[in-house]
């Protein structure tokens, strides 16, 4: 926060400045949660589908080792995906 309200320049007084100021961080909190938290439903929902395509894959024919070694990622990623949702 500091570190981005700092150099923000207004050239008024008072409240201007303080509203201004907000203005500008709240354009840069919504481009930080756009490339940090991006869509969190919507990627939940990709990782769940990868997941279920992996599950039918292993019940027809089983899974090689790099198809496990994604399905185990792909739950980790959910997990992460999953708390970022409840944090929201």
């Amino acid at each position: 926060m500091r570190s981005s309200w700092s150099p923000y320049k207004v050239e008024e007084r008072g409240i201007f400045v303080f509203k201004e100021k907000l203005k500008k961080l709240k354009a840069d909190l919504k481009v930080w949660n756009k490339e940090v938290f991006g869509d969190v439903n919507q990627t939940s929902k990709e990782i769940q589908q990868r997941l279920d395509e992996l599950d039918i894959r292993d019940d027809e024919d089983g899974l090689d080792e790099t198809e496990r070694e994604e399905r185990t990622s792909l739950f980790a990623k959910l997990s992460v995906s999953k708390s970022k949702e409840e944090a929201i």
